[in-house]
């Protein structure tokens, strides 16, 4: 989306700051290789460029492809619909700056995101979860039995709302926060679409929190922040390899801080044994 990175640069600080907005929307969805549609830019522009609200955005793509199912094979728009129309959800979602740190919230996130899109949307997980994992030389992070889900939701929200960060230096913020998203990501709470849930929940946590998105990191890492999540929840005992946010603290600190962490998704993966 070259045509959307020019106004990451912009002077013009709203604009600015909502083309980042939408280049970490298509990077949280590139996780699960959704690319927006190539008509995608034009009705975002709009926005982009301060003409309307996101409102409006969700009325055009909407519009947009309702026409075209009348006009053209439903097949052939594939994953372009799923891409645009969530992604929209997602900036919706963000432009708020709320989080209630509830079980009620974050399955509001994911209800939001894919309600019409999916089956459930917004539902808990009811069957077991497991998952190879390239950084994991395909061995799957321990997800928690349906029947926890709820219960281990509660006490994480619960927890995180009791600490208070305002003594804590910075970096010693991010360290917290990451471990907080980390044990989010490692209830795998849903049927499906649980990592771009949780990037977005993230996200919306950070936001809520003052965090500003300082460059387009997410749009060019969000690979990365998948493996670094991934590693923050693994745990082999027998090989010496216990959970560490160190690389999930790297990404962030570049995200919002506009730190310059050398991200190498290499360096983060483990050898099987």
């Amino acid at each position: 989306m070259t045509q959307i990175e020019k106004y990451a640069t912009s002077r013009n600080k709203e604009e600015k700051e909502r083309a980042l907005l939408w280049l970490t929307t298509f990077g949280i969805q590139s996780v699960v290789n959704l690319k927006p549609s190539e008509d995608f830019f034009a009705i975002i522009k709009r926005h982009i460029e301060g003409e309307c609200d996101i409102n409006q955005i969700h009325l055009d793509t909407r519009e947009y492809y309702h026409q075209a199912h009348r006009n053209a094979n439903s097949s052939k728009l594939g994953h372009h619909e799923e891409a645009d129309k969530v992604s929209v959800r997602i900036v919706e979602l963000l432009e708020e700056h709320k989080c209630s740190l509830t079980m009620e919230d974050f399955s509001h996130t994911h209800r939001h995101m894919f309600h019409g899109i999916y089956h459930d949307s917004g539902k808990l997980r009811e069957h077991p979860a497991s998952k190879k994992e390239w950084v994991l030389s395909n061995s799957s992070v321990l997800y928690p039995s349906s029947d926890l889900i709820a219960d281990y939701l509660d006490r994480l929200f619960s927890k995180e709302r009791e600490i208070n960060y305002n003594h804590l230096s910075s970096s010693h913020r991010l360290h917290c926060y990451s471990e907080f998203i980390a044990k989010l990501f490692m209830i795998n709470a849903f049927h499906y679409a649980n990592t771009r849930t949780a990037f977005v929940y993230a996200m919306q946590y950070m936001l809520s929190r003052g965090y500003h998105i300082a460059n387009d990191t997410f749009y060019r890492e969000a690979w990365y922040f998948r493996n670094a999540i991934i590693r923050a929840c693994y745990t082999n005992m027998h090989q010496g390899i216990y959970p560490t946010t160190q690389f999930m603290e790297m990404f962030m600190g570049n995200l919002f801080l506009d730190e310059e962490n050398e991200l190498r998704n290499h360096r983060m993966m483990i050898k099987g044994e």
